[in-house]
């Protein structure tokens, strides 16, 4: 074995070490790092089961190679696949080693729970708005050339101007990376802040030390299920991954684990104005804000075609029928509420399926 080669597969501690050893992430992915536990609530809301369950009828030009709903969602690599109708599930399945028990990695979704923490955050006056300036909760990033004028909301909506490309070795690094505050502070401000959206994980990430900082001692995941897990009713223990066990900061951007169910409430919560049964979790006017059509994003291409971009961390179909959270190789939380749908859809990648589509299909059928 070539000398490079074993200390790469000796140091999974290490950034390198851990993107040639784990490469492209997969539903595994909570088991690459170590996590901070996220507790279900005392007192879980459970969802009710319809007393029939739905069936989705094939089209005539899948009926040949796929002669059930089952079979198709099998074929195309889903692990879960969550439908509740009016706030009860009418259709549930689960396939090979996963269960209604198993943890499954959010990705990109975490970005949209993240967003939601914040609002809470603001509802409690741990930060002043979303137009509080990013140095002034954030001091170590003062002397950081164009720092100054970015705000909470410009990160929120990924325009705050940091030159980040998703879509290249510093996203894997960033998944990667054993010290995320460092390697969040590495990125230059190379555009004025609000003036253009370009997606970006660490965005996200920098909300972390926001509420890091403010928080003064409780964890950002003992936040999360204290203020936000707890009373949307979790049903399963979740968790947030970390850098490293020694630097202990959750991974924001993509490293919440949670069960399928328990995602199933960020739709029911959002589709009910930020309340989860009786119990206020966000302000409605947060609701709204982070649902409104972004006027910098406007419509962004993704790997479901050409959507629009909510200003915090939603997307929508192009009919504005449906608003969505997405995670990386094929995971949805999916929201329909003229229909009162939510969908959730787990994978190890996307298969030949249009998702939002058939989702679509799925909300008009109940």
């Amino acid at each position: 074995m070539a000398p490079a080669l074993f200390l790469l597969l000796q140091c999974t501690s290490c950034v390198y070490g851990r993107m040639f050893y784990f490469n492209t992430p997969s539903l595994a992915a909570p088991t690459y790092f170590d996590g901070r536990p996220v507790h279900a609530s005392a007192t879980p809301l459970l969802f009710e089961r319809a007393a029939r369950e739905a069936s989705f009828p094939m089209r005539a030009s899948r009926n040949a190679t796929y002669p059930t709903f089952d079979s198709l969602l099998y074929a195309n690599k889903t692990r879960a696949f969550l439908v509740l109708h009016h706030d009860a599930i009418v259709y549930e399945r689960y396939f090979g080693r996963v269960t209604a028990e198993t943890r499954l990695p959010a990705f990109s979704m975490s970005k949209t729970f993240a967003a939601a923490l914040v609002g809470c955050a603001v509802d409690d006056g741990l930060l002043a708005s979303p137009d509080e300036r990013l140095v002034d909760v954030v001091p170590d990033l003062a002397p950081r050339r164009g720092y100054a004028n970015i705000t909470l909301e410009h990160l929120l909506r990924m325009t705050s101007g940091i030159d980040f490309t998703e879509d290249s070795t510093a996203g894997a690094v960033l998944y990667y990376t054993t010290d995320l505050t460092s390697q969040s502070h590495q990125y230059r401000v190379t555009r004025p802040p609000g003036t253009h959206y370009q997606y970006g994980s660490v965005n996200i990430q920098l909300l972390w030390e926001a509420l890091h900082n403010r928080l003064r001692g409780e964890t950002v995941a003992g936040y999360f299920e204290r203020r936000f897990w707890s009373p949307i009713g979790a049903e399963h223990d979740a968790a947030w991954d970390l850098d490293s066990k020694s630097n202990g900061v959750e991974k924001l951007f993509a490293g919440l684990s949670a069960t399928a169910r328990d995602y199933a409430r960020l739709g029911v919560l959002f589709q009910h104005r930020g309340k989860m049964g009786e119990n206020a979790v966000l302000p409605a006017s947060w609701v709204v804000a982070s649902l409104a059509n972004d006027p910098i994003a406007g419509v962004v291409e993704t790997s479901d075609g050409d959507v629009r971009r909510g200003r915090y961390q939603w997307f929508w179909t192009l009919d504005e029928r449906a608003y969505f959270s997405k995670g990386y190789n094929g995971q949805y939380v999916y929201v329909d509420e003229v229909r009162d749908v939510v969908i959730v859809r787990f994978g190890e990648g996307y298969g030949d399926v249009d998702w939002t589509s058939l989702f679509s299909r799925i909300a008009a059928s109940l």
